[in-house]
C-alpha cells in the first residue's frame, strides 16, 4: 500500500512534467498579457495569501490548482496522521482519496498554465518526498 502511494506520488509528477510542455507556451503568452492588464488590487491579495500560506504551500492564478493542492494537504495531514497511529484501516480511505486526486491530476494536466505547472511540479516533488520519509517511518 505505501509503495502504490509512492509511486502513484511519482506518476502524478511525470504526468505534470511532460503533459504540460507543448500546450503551455502560448497559454504562458496569454497569461502574461492577462497579467499585465490585471488590475493592482488582485494582486495584493495574492501576496497575502502568499503570506498566510504557513505550511509553506503555494499559491495558484487557478482556483481549479488551488483546490487540487488543499485537497492534496488535506491528504498529506490525513496520512501523516495514519503513520504516527499506524492505523491500516486508514489507510484504506487514504486510498480511495490517492484515486481522486489521480483523477483530478489528470482533468487539470490539461487545463494549467506554464508557470503553475512550474510550482505544482515543485511542490508535488516535495511532497512526494515528504511521504516517503513518512513511509520509512512506518516501516520502523
Amino acid at each position: 500500500m505505501k509503495r502504490s502511494i509512492l509511486h502513484f506520488a511519482l506518476i502524478l509528477l511525470i504526468g505534470f512534467t511532460f503533459s504540460c510542455k507543448d500546450n503551455n507556451a502560448a497559454k504562458a503568452e496569454e497569461t502574461a498579457t492577462e497579467e499585465t492588464t490585471t488590475k493592482e488590487e488582485p494582486k495584493k491579495e495574492e501576496t497575502k495569501a502568499e503570506a498566510s500560506s504557513d505550511s509553506g504551500t503555494p499559491s495558484f492564478g487557478d482556483a481549479k490548482v488551488q483546490e487540487y493542492v488543499d485537497a492534496y494537504e488535506a491528504y498529506i495531514a490525513d496520512y501523516r496522521k495514519a503513520v504516527e497511529s499506524k492505523d491500516m484501516t486508514a489507510f484504506a480511505t487514504l486510498g480511495q482519496k490517492g484515486q481522486e486526486l489521480g483523477t483530478k491530476a489528470q482533468e487539470l494536466s490539461s487545463s494549467i498554465s506554464a508557470s503553475d505547472a512550474e510550482k505544482l511540479n515543485a511542490y508535488m516533488l516535495k511532497k512526494s518526498e515528504e511521504i516517503q520519509e513518512l513511509s520509512q517511518k512506518l516501516m520502523q
